[in-house]
């Protein structure tokens, strides 16, 4: 029996079954129409896995660690969990992203795991909120912080303990292919976490007071995050009188989580 001339290629040999005993020779079928007919697969365009942003607020201090105490004795884990909350329900009420927060009550929560939920949460930006405190009683207003370069050395370590960056294990790298996997991370971080904290510091102009030299570097624990973007917010200074009864007000606190949601809707438009 023939192969249908419609299931042949032009130029393929077709074998040619005969009765038992004879040997099938084959035979060369051409067709000019050979694709009539014949199913074959449609290339269909490849579909990106679209996700929502994935934001995680991080309220300051919590549980047996109160953070800084206020002038009329306001407690800044009490300021920062409210703020925090608040921020979230506005992200979330929003629909554009997934939202993540380290803690919504007052329970304490290591700094390891802190950054363990963010890099666990595949998060896209890290918001860590605070409240200021000094022995200077006239300082107030906000400020923003990300990671100062004199702590980036204290990254590797925490690289290795929790095995992070594209999922390799420094502690099996020579320490220079080790440092340079870090480095490129930090880089791109790095870069990110600025442009946020820019981006924020000009939308809270006019909102709420802002103090000199307001962006600002340190080694918070909580930057240290290599591939997670992350800014600490100081909402103001408790141990000043007027920042203290502003940071008590929800009208005031929602003045700077508009703030907060308007700089995350443009910064993320831009990734």
């Amino acid at each position: 029996m023939l192969l249908s001339p419609v299931m042949a290629w032009a130029g393929v040999p077709v074998p040619r079954i005969k009765p038992k005993g004879e040997t099938a020779q084959p035979v060369v079928v051409v067709d000019q129409n050979r694709f009539v007919g014949i199913p074959y697969p449609i290339l269909k365009p490849i579909r990106k896995i679209v996700r929502k942003p994935v934001i995680v607020i991080d309220p300051g201090h919590g549980g047996r660690d109160p953070g800084a105490v206020g002038a009329k004795g306001t407690l800044e884990k009490t300021i920062t969990t409210a703020a925090a909350n608040e921020l979230a329900a506005l992200l979330r009420s929003s629909g554009k992203y997934d939202v993540i927060i380290t803690r919504t009550s007052d329970v304490y929560v290591d700094h390891d795991d802190r950054l363990r939920i963010a890099r666990t949460g595949q998060a896209d930006l890290f918001i860590s909120i605070h409240a200021d405190s000094t022995a200077s009683k006239s300082a107030r207003g906000a400020s923003v912080y990300t990671l100062a370069d004199r702590a980036k050395g204290r990254q590797k370590r925490i690289v290795n303990n929790q095995n992070w960056i594209l999922d390799v294990d420094l502690s099996k790298e020579s320490d220079p292919v080790g440092d340079i996997l870090v480095d490129l991370a930090q880089r791109k971080t790095e870069s990110q976490s600025d442009e946020f904290a820019e981006m924020l510091l000009a939308e809270l102009e006019g909102k709420t007071k802002l103090i000199g030299n307001s962006h600002r570097r340190a080694g918070y624990y909580v930057l240290l995050a290599p591939d997670v973007p992350a800014v600490l917010l100081e909402l103001g200074f408790l141990s000043n009188l007027e920042d203290e009864k502003l940071l008590k007000k929800k009208s005031h606190r929602d003045k700077i989580t508009k703030a907060v949601a308007k700089t995350i809707d443009d910064y993320m438009a831009n990734r």
